[in-house]
């Protein structure tokens, strides 16, 4: 799949770039499709650290929630700001442009992508690599 689709289906919730005329019905085994990439995904990379964070602090606040809904104990509002926060920070440190860093990642490879063309696979190997280099160049 190209990363265009990929990032398109990420940012938008719509199976319709699971086609790659982007446009199609979305069937329910299109949504079993979408789950098989997913899981791909996953199994190829994991779930890098700020993403298990994030989820740490939802679960957090779902617990936070359901507290104040059983104890009415006012002072669990006060944890659920701050975890609110917390998630709304580590979202707001996390936002990287698609296209930033495409940017980074043609100058790293020495010549031009077309998001169109290049597969997810290699894309993610590019920033892993991306990653390890510049870790490497820093120690």
């Amino acid at each position: 799949m190209p990363i265009n689709n990929w990032r398109l289906i990420l940012e938008t919730g719509d199976l319709k770039y699971l086609f790659k005329s982007k446009k199609g019905r979305v069937s329910n085994r299109c949504i079993e499709h979408w789950d098989t990439l997913q899981q791909e995904y996953l199994d190829e990379f994991g779930l890098d650290e700020t993403y298990k964070q994030l989820l740490r602090f939802q679960n957090k606040l779902m617990q936070l929630n359901l507290d104040f809904v059983i104890s009415r104990d006012r002072f669990l509002l006060n944890l659920i700001k701050m975890t609110e926060a917390d998630i709304d920070n580590l979202k707001s440190n996390e936002e990287i442009k698609f296209y930033d860093m495409l940017d980074h990642v043609e100058k790293y490879k020495g010549f031009a992508i077309d998001p169109d063309k290049y597969s997810t696979k290699k894309w993610y190997y590019s920033l892993k690599n991306l990653s390890k280099n510049g870790e490497e160049n820093k120690g």
